[in-house]
């Protein structure tokens, strides 16, 4: 199970790194088209599409990778204790925020299948599929850090992405 998700978090790094990249050259080769009035209609959409998915599974490299989501200036000045109890219920109130936002990411996207993106004729619900898969990826990493916190692994987010135990 180590092997695998090691493998994940490191086709998941790559895909964000494919995802930026993309979107990059996409937009500036769109912005050139535009300028020598050869606009390119669907670059905007596939953009769309790109940026969506590229949020959630970079959230999700954060999540795991950094201390992105958390305010620590007041919490250092607590004992050690009162730190880890504080940080335990600020992962848990992450877990939540993130599991109402995977429920109404799936609503959002089953109640969109019917919107069409115009120019790529494929369903909108792609792009908002982004919302309830990158919380899920979100959930599972907040809850490895979670676990790590709780067996007191002080240095957790410093070790290598996909490391579970």
């Amino acid at each position: 199970m180590k092997k695998f998700y090691k493998m994940f978090c490191r086709f998941e790094e790559n895909l964000a790194l494919v995802l930026l990249a993309g979107l990059t050259i996409l937009v500036f080769v769109s912005a050139l088209f535009r300028t020598f009035k050869h606009p390119l209609n669907w670059a905007q959409d596939v953009a769309l599409v790109a940026f969506a998915w590229l949020i959630f599974i970079g959230g999700d490299v954060a999540v795991r990778s950094t201390g992105l989501i958390g305010v620590d200036l007041l919490i250092k000045k607590f004992p050690k204790a009162v730190q880890k109890a504080l940080d335990i219920i600020y992962k848990c109130m992450i877990i939540a925020f993130l599991a109402v936002l995977a429920v109404y990411g799936y609503t959002m996207c089953v109640e969109g299948w019917s919107r069409q993106i115009t120019a790529l004729h494929i369903s909108y619900s792609w792009v908002t599929m982004a919302v309830p898969v990158g919380s899920i990826l979100m959930i599972i990493s907040t809850v490895i850090n979670l676990i790590h916190t709780i067996r007191g692994k002080e240095d957790h987010m410093t070790e290598k992405a996909g490391e579970i135990g």
